[in-house]
């Protein structure tokens, strides 16, 4: 008596090979996830530091050209680097720089000293620079004019 065995499978050099098409399709769609998600949490940082820059900025305006002079003294400021530790930001001291310019009025030959202060601020990340992904320092400048000049 003859017996047929009709097996109906999957040999392995098959099973290899979808394996390997399979694997080739989905690696570069990973990267691209992987890729995408470093981009987003970059830009994520970015944002936070810009705003607080723009915050501390804000504050130097607001405060005027006389106490911004010492704005690292002011309490406001001194919140806002709290603020920015707290969320793993560091808000450096700002620079202030100031400016002397001597202009002629057209009314006379007097000199008038006008002056300009300078205020730079640098906010920088604590853990992206941990994690490996390095992200540049963000400098934020504003110029005041002294209110006590008069332009015209």
């Amino acid at each position: 008596m003859i017996i047929k065995i009709n097996k109906k499978a999957f040999t392995m050099v098959e099973i290899l090979v979808v394996l390997v098409l399979i694997s080739c399709g989905l690696l570069p769609v990973y990267t691209m996830i992987r890729s995408g998600q470093q981009r987003i949490s970059r830009a994520d940082t970015r944002t936070i530091a810009t705003m607080m820059g723009a915050s501390v900025l804000e504050l130097a305006r607001t405060i005027g050209y006389d106490k911004a002079k010492n704005l690292k003294d002011d309490l406001e400021f001194q919140e806002l680097q709290v603020i920015a530790d707290r969320n793993g930001y560091i808000i450096s001291e700002p620079i202030c720089t100031l400016i002397q310019a001597n202009q002629t009025s057209s009314d006379s030959d007097s000199k008038t000293s006008l002056s300009f202060l300078k205020i730079k601020v640098i906010i920088s990340s604590k853990h992206q620079k941990a994690q490996g992904t390095e992200i540049p320092d963000l400098v934020f400048v504003t110029i005041l004019t002294n209110p006590r000049f008069n332009f015209y």
